[in-house]
């Protein structure tokens, strides 16, 4: 029988795959554009392609939710993804990847995102929301820390083929297992089942200007923090430090978030999401700030300090979007409605993955990037105030 830590479990384990396996792309980049010869920017669409899809299928997810039940999406998206990884494993060249990596693979773990699991968690602790996200959110820095720097690994002694195929391996033999056990608590399951009449539907929400400000969120989120998580190792490794510490550099950036995850929620649970986000974003800008330092004067410190800053903030615009749109729309549309919210980040991810290494081409470096980034941070910061205000009206 599933129990509210049962659950709580399950997602932070599928968080954690998922979110490693989108990650572990910051180091393939490099051999892939090696293997491919193009530039940086047309490379960089091949994650473009996973996190728009992570995010236009966001809507799709939570309906699929609210219809089939947890089980059935999580196991079906983590075979998909598993076989567009193989399938990618086989691309000859860039359009294939393309197809197979950002598409196929994509679309599998768009199924697998953190909205989705978000919304499952948040109704089994109604009165604890942000705190239980922010708990089953630890899978997300936890995966990324354990497969980063194992990719970085794989890659330098097997090569990136063979390390698209362990990547798969674990969506099948941990994810689809695992969510053999994830289910929604009875009262929302009757529910969905029933299909009682839920006031706050999909067409009440989208005519309240929180769904559009928490939108806008999401949005300045993706962009900030994906054109930063894309291209940092290669950042790293161009201001002269080592490929395998660039790679666990990123993995302790997970690592460290840890501690800021849990800190958003609870801060969100008592202060509101505007003055928990504030201090998080804030954190992720001095970060920022940190990252372009490390470029100018190449000195180590200056990565460890990107680490700390940026690690505290990493993670946190999901979790309190999540938990505003969980308290605000609920229902038998809870997983459409916060879908359709979770939608604006992935034209935001695309841009940032694809604009860093768009504008590095143009400029010959990543300083325009970073200014991108910690502008798309800040936006955020408004974005969420506005949230706020507009739901206590």
């Amino acid at each position: 029988m599933t129990t509210p830590r049962t659950s709580l479990g399950v997602a932070a384990l599928t968080m954690a795959v998922q979110n490693g396996v989108v990650m572990a792309f910051s180091v393939l980049y490099l051999p892939l554009i090696g293997e491919f010869g193009e530039g940086r920017g047309v490379v960089a669409t091949v994650q473009s392609g996973v996190v728009l899809l992570g995010g236009l299928g966001a809507p799709l997810a939570g309906a699929a939710l609210d219809r089939w039940g947890p089980r059935r999406l999580f196991q079906t998206g983590a075979a998909v993804a598993a076989v567009g990884l193989l399938l990618a494993s086989q691309a000859r060249s860039l359009p294939q990847l393309v197809l197979a990596y950002g598409l196929v693979a994509g679309a599998g773990l768009s199924a697998l995102g953190s909205s989705p699991n978000m919304v499952v968690v948040a109704q089994w602790f109604p009165r604890r929301r942000a705190q239980a996200i922010a708990l089953a959110d630890l899978g997300t820095p936890l995966g990324t820390f354990a497969l980063v720097p194992l990719t970085q690994l794989l890659v330098e002694r097997f090569g990136w083929r063979a390390s698209l195929h362990v990547l798969a391996a674990l969506l099948v033999l941990l994810v689809v297992p695992a969510n053999g056990f994830q289910h929604l608590p009875p009262a929302q399951g009757g529910a969905t089942k029933a299909g009682v009449a839920d006031p706050r539907s999909l067409h009440a929400a989208v005519r309240t200007p929180s769904f559009w400000w928490l939108a806008t969120l999401r949005f300045f989120t993706g962009l900030g923090f994906t054109l930063v998580n894309t291209h940092a190792v290669a950042f790293a490794i161009d201001a002269g430090i080592a490929p395998l510490q660039a790679a666990a550099a990123l993995g302790s950036v997970s690592l460290v978030s840890l501690a800021g995850r849990l800190g958003v929620g609870w801060l969100a649970d008592r202060l509101g999401p505007a003055p928990a986000l504030t201090v998080s974003f804030m954190s992720g800008l001095a970060g920022v700030g940190c990252l372009g330092l490390l470029g100018a004067t190449a000195q180590p410190a200056w990565l460890a300090a990107f680490v700390l800053c940026y690690g505290l903030a990493q993670g946190s615009g999901g979790i309190v979007a999540t938990a505003a749109a969980t308290a605000a729309f609920h229902g038998r549309a809870v997983g459409m409605i916060t879908g359709w919210i979770a939608v604006a980040s992935g034209p935001g991810e695309a841009l940032g993955a694809w604009g860093g290494g768009a504008l590095y081409d143009w400029a010959g470096g990543y300083r325009q990037a970073l200014v991108l980034s910690g502008l798309a941070l800040a936006a955020g910061v408004g974005a969420v105030w506005q949230a706020q205000r507009s739901t206590r009206r």
